[in-house]
């Protein structure tokens, strides 16, 4: 199965071209997943030019969430998740084209801004075109040095895959001009759109309003429609899981059950955590409404000795039990289910990043919530996500070892043999269970 499909490594072998014309890029996140949608090669196209990050979807995660990402990026910088730049050449035209328009070059992730905005209802987009305006106004003054005319200003946006680059450029231009859906893949080519600088937003009360001349461009300017570009190799299977949460993926390069227990996990880490206020803090509330169940209740484990031990929900857990409860037992609907409901809003408001803390620096470089999942898991034909198959103790285990024994000998089946210290009897080395048929 193909994962990595054949527009996107067509549109990153000729984007390196294409952004040498453009002056500035706006690199698009999605605010769910603020560090894992920091493309590792964003730093790489930029090339020295100038960056302004755009977090989208702000209406689907809490307030407090929003402001505790502000906080992390102001201190830490927005190019703190930027993969690093290994090729000398490269480093040295980014160093050379930060000079040239007069930037320092002392941070190396440095970002001209970083800006969260509501693409559906048009709030934050005066200040991105401020944000614009002030990051290209070095082209136009240098054009002017020089005595040539002023050209429009070119804008690349870029992006993994449906993390609202096209709603937000439709936002820009205030029409429907890029074709926009929740699903990745909706774009295919690369496109230069030509844009006029008054648009419509709305202000605090909900009113629509225009941008005045003291917040336009000089002058109408283009902007690069791309398609969504996956690294061809995901090395941290923890960021590939939430791409694929956030559909950010084809539901081709996984599996669906696995990726909902994940998101289980998660959510139920999160609890554990006591950070459920600024990430998710109506989950609980809507699985009990929806699926009816407490996602944070013990389960009891049966045991044929009579004795009662109960341990918390894993990821799995809740997911088969979604299943017995609203799907008759059907796993696959029932991740369908969770993810769909994920995804539309209907677990209330979810970040399922924590912004990391000033004081804490290997924090910073993750932005994670650290998850023990029981299945094993693959997005994208590399790596796997391994659980820890539990929470029980070495006793529990034992136990039910050895009812499963018991009980199989009262039903006069046959075990394979137990292996000890790595050492197993000669005798039953390659004697399997059907021997003799």
């Amino acid at each position: 199965m193909n994962w990595y499909p054949g527009h996107i490594a067509k549109a990153e072998r000729t984007l390196a071209e294409t952004l040498n014309s453009a002056d500035l890029l706006l690199e698009v996140r999605d605010a769910r997943i603020p560090a894992a949608t920091a493309h590792p090669r964003v730093r790489e196209w930029a090339a020295g030019k100038p960056r302004i990050v755009v977090l989208t979807r702000v209406d689907m995660v809490p307030n407090v969430a929003v402001k505790s990402w502000a906080k992390a990026m102001n201190m830490f910088g927005g190019g703190r998740w930027d993969g690093n730049i290994q090729d000398g050449n490269l480093k040295h035209r980014e160093k050379q084209a930060m000079e040239e328009r007069g930037a320092s070059y002392l941070n190396e992730n440095e970002v001209e801004n970083v800006l969260f905005v509501d693409a559906k209802r048009g709030q934050g987009m005066p200040a991105l075109m401020r944000a614009i305006a002030k990051a290209g106004a070095y082209v136009n003054e240098r054009r002017n040095k020089r005595g040539l005319r002023e050209r429009p200003l070119r804008v690349a946006v870029l992006g993994y895959p449906n993390v609202g680059k096209s709603a937000l450029i439709n936002r820009i231009l205030g029409r429907k001009r890029a074709k926009s859906a929740n699903t990745p893949g909706i774009t295919r080519g690369l496109q230069w759109i030509r844009v006029k600088t008054n648009i419509e937003s709305t202000d605090e009360t909900g009113k629509t309003r225009s941008t005045k001349s003291n917040n336009r461009i000089n002058g109408d300017f283009e902007l690069l429609d791309s398609p969504g570009i996956i690294p061809a190799n995901m090395e941290n299977q923890d960021d590939a899981l939430l791409l694929a949460i956030c559909n950010s993926i084809g539901n081709a390069a996984y599996d669906n059950q696995g990726v909902a227990a994940y998101l289980c996990e998660r959510l139920k880490t999160i609890y554990k955590m006591g950070e459920q206020e600024l990430t998710a803090p109506l989950w609980r509330e809507k699985v009990i409404e929806r699926y009816c169940f407490d996602p944070l209740s013990p389960i009891i484990i049966p045991s044929l000795t009579g004795e009662k031990n109960t341990r918390e929900m894993s990821g799995e857990d809740i997911l088969y039990k979604v299943a017995e409860n609203t799907c008759f037992g059907d796993t696959e609907n029932a991740s369908r289910k969770i993810l769909q409901d994920f995804r539309s809003g209907r677990m209330g408001n979810i970040c399922l990043q924590i912004a990391p803390k000033v004081e804490d620096e290997e924090s910073a470089a993750e932005g994670q919530v650290k998850v023990q999942v029981l299945r094993e898991v693959t997005v994208m034909g590399e790596g796997t996500n391994k659980m820890d198959t539990s929470v029980d103790t070495d006793e529990q285990r034992e136990d039910r070892a050895n009812n499963a024994i018991r009980v199989a000998k009262e039903k006069g089946l046959e075990l394979p043999p137990v292996v000890e210290n790595g050492q197993q009897n000669e005798e039953v080395v390659g004697k399997g269970l059907f021997d003799g048929w």
